[in-house]
Order: structure tokens, then sequence, then C-alpha cells
């Protein structure tokens, strides 16, 4: 078994078929032309070039998270003791899992790295004002596995929207659409569409990207329905043993 990022980023001609105009022009005019800032929101800097920034990102997404679930904002959320180190300890067992390590005893953040952790955390919280207006929002959606894709969590979904949170200064890459598409094709399995609409959040550039998905997939595949692009995804995934002939 795989992970969803990892078969995002493995398979080359595999993708460059069912993908044929994923291209860096493509994704460039994603970047140009799907982007929206996030009202109110600011962009966030890195407190030292030091920090750990997947540490920093993870610990926001979870701060995010909690304050949401306690109807709180991130600031109140770490006023009560024991839940920033608690976010804290989440990160480091995320961060751990993708790097393939075992997570490290929680070790302490800096003020001005709390504070980029608060910032950022806050950038959610603008970010859900402005998509929710009464919608689910639910934080590490699960997604169910399919032949050798492992089962997994994306993000963020918001109502019909499924979101992949970016926390980096660089723009989308291809890569980036293909984990998100996977994550579609994944979901779209169970035989029921749960999102209609995807993109990408960047709380640390307060900004996303958001798209119909029937609209903009058939572009990059070519003028194949979004539905035939999931239906080659899990097809591939479902073969008897995992392909050796693409590489990884």
């Amino acid at each position: 078994m795989i992970s969803a990022r990892r078969f995002s980023q493995s398979f080359p001609g595999f993708w460059a078929e069912l993908l044929p105009l994923l291209t860096p022009s493509f994704v460039h005019m994603v970047n140009e032309n799907f982007i929206s800032v996030v009202p109110i929101a600011r962009e966030v800097p890195k407190a030292s070039e030091e920090s750990d920034s997947a540490v920093i990102a993870e610990c926001a997404f979870y701060l995010a998270r909690m304050a949401s679930e306690r109807n709180v904002t991130a600031h109140e959320l770490c006023l009560e003791s024991g839940l920033p180190n608690q976010a804290l300890r989440k990160a480091l067992k995320e961060v751990s899992r993708f790097e393939g390590v075992e997570a490290p005893e929680p070790f302490p953040l800096t003020k001005p790295e709390w504070e980029e952790v608060v910032a950022l955390a806050r950038n959610y919280q603008h970010f859900l004002w402005r998509k929710s207006s009464g919608r689910t929002v639910v934080f590490h959606p699960v997604v169910q596995g399919a032949g050798f894709i492992d089962s997994c969590e994306a993000d963020l979904s918001v109502g019909e929207s499924l979101f992949e949170v970016k926390t980096v200064n660089r723009n989308l890459a291809g890569k980036d659409m293909r984990q998100l598409i996977v994550y579609l094709a994944l979901q779209s399995a169970t035989g029921e569409r749960q999102w209609s609409r995807a993109g990408f959040f960047n709380p640390r550039r307060a900004i996303f990207h958001e798209f119909d998905i029937d609209d903009l997939v058939p572009q990059m595949a070519g003028g194949k329905t979004a539905g035939e692009v999931f239906h080659e995804i899990i097809s591939f995934a479902c073969q008897s043993d995992m392909p050796t002939d693409y590489a990884f």
C-alpha cells in the first residue's frame, strides 16, 4: 500500500497520459485566474529561518481545528492551559508520519514561533468565516482507499468544496493538483461524489484558489470528464499487483 501523496508524486508515465494538459503553463493559469484574497487576513512571515516550517504549519492547523471545534478564537484557545501543547504534540506526530520517523517529545516553541502559529490559525478562521456560511466544516475528512492506495485524510472540507492546505511561500505546482485529484477520485469511488468544487488554501499568504471540478479537470485531461479521470485512477490502483514498470 502507498499513500495518496506518494501516488500523486509517482508513476510519471501514467500521469502524463491521464492529464496531458497539466503543464507548467496550465498551472500558471490556475495560479493567476483562480486566486482570491481572504478578507481581513494578513500574510504571515516566518518567525525565524531556523524554525521548522512543517511543525509550525501543522501546529497552526491543529490549533485552528481545536478553535473551530470549541467555537473560540485561536488567541482564546491559547489562554486555556495545556491546549497549545496538545496542538504541538499532534503536529509533531503528523510531521513524523510524513517523514517516516518516530515522533519526538514536544519541544518548546519560542514566543515568536507561537505568535506565527497563532497568526496562521487566525487566517484559517478568517477563511472559514468567509467560506462556511452555515456549511459543514470538517478538518481532516477521511477518504477511503482503493487498490494499492491506502485510506487517507484530506485537509479541509467546507460544504461541497474540498481544500488542500499549503502553508508555503511558493505558487501551486502540478504535484499539488495531482494530489487533490487523487483525493477526489478516491472519494468518488464510494459511489456518491461529496465534493463538486475543490481548491487550495494558503494561510501563510492569506489566499485561496477554488474551482469547479467538472470544469477544470477536463481541461487538464484533454476533454475527458472528471468522472472518466477518476475511474482511470481507481482502475489503475486496483490492478492485482502494484505496477513495476512505472518509476516511483
